[in-house]
């Protein structure tokens, strides 16, 4: 799953996204509430760890702001607020589940898996398609003309991130971000290898398919020279 975790404790920011990043999570981690409010405002998480204290903007206000804009991703409220009233207060908010700290982390993947299935039981987007291509996010699974194609699972998050926004440029940072959660440790050259690799699998399933004839694979995901990349036109149009 793709989390957000707002978090201004350094120590305990860094040590959760080891830990959370070990069972396979893509994690986004801030520390300072507006900059947190703004990521909320323009990303769509599977899961929120929303602490409550936070530098600038605190994490109820943040969550009202998110709630108020439409934001409907699951909110788990991390805290060390832990008396009833600030719970109530904190559910009342649009928060979806609460914790207390001191916490074990067990109950935190406990909580966070509750969440992310929950989320994804009212998602109307879980299977992606768009030409040929068919992606379930929650079985990890993608079908090029119906039949199953292994991708990596970074190659797989690139390819999700592509399908749900199918005319959008990504920049390179805007793409580390998104697919290894952070753009300070992916260099330039593993984000053009993972694309890379990604297009030539896609490539030879449509050489498998009846349906795809492309002039120039390497079109099938375009690099707009200067700005990133995106999912090629001519994939976006073949009928399915």
């Amino acid at each position: 799953m793709w989390l957000l975790l707002v978090e201004d404790e350094k120590k305990l920011a860094d040590s959760l996204k080891r830990g959370l990043e070990e069972e396979g999570h893509v994690v986004e981690v801030f520390h300072d509430g507006e900059e947190a409010e703004m990521q909320g405002l323009v990303n769509d998480y599977d899961v929120v760890i929303l602490d409550w204290r936070l530098p600038r903007r605190d994490g109820k206000n943040i969550l009202e702001t998110w709630r108020a804009q439409g934001r409907s991703f699951p909110v788990l409220m991390l805290t060390a607020l832990g008396d009833l009233d600030y719970k109530i207060t904190g559910l009342d908010a649009g928060a979806d589940d609460y914790m207390a700290k001191p916490f074990s982390f067990e109950e935190l993947l406990a909580r966070i898996r509750a969440l992310g299935r929950r989320s994804s039981e009212i998602s109307d987007t879980e299977v992606l398609s768009v030409g040929p291509i068919e992606l379930d996010s929650r079985k990890h699974r993608v079908k090029i003309c119906g039949v199953k194609r292994s991708l990596r699972p970074k190659e797989f998050i690139l390819l999700e991130l592509l399908l749900k926004n199918p005319e959008t440029v990504f920049s390179k940072t805007q793409i580390a971000e998104r697919v290894w959660g952070s753009a300070y440790y992916v260099s330039d050259n593993t984000i053009e290898a993972t694309i890379s690799t990604l297009r030539q699998k896609l490539a030879d399933s449509f050489e498998e398919c009846d349906k795809v004839t492309l002039e120039n694979y390497s079109k099938i995901i375009e690099t707009i020279r200067g700005a990133g990349y995106r999912l090629g036109s001519e994939i976006i149009s073949i009928e399915k």
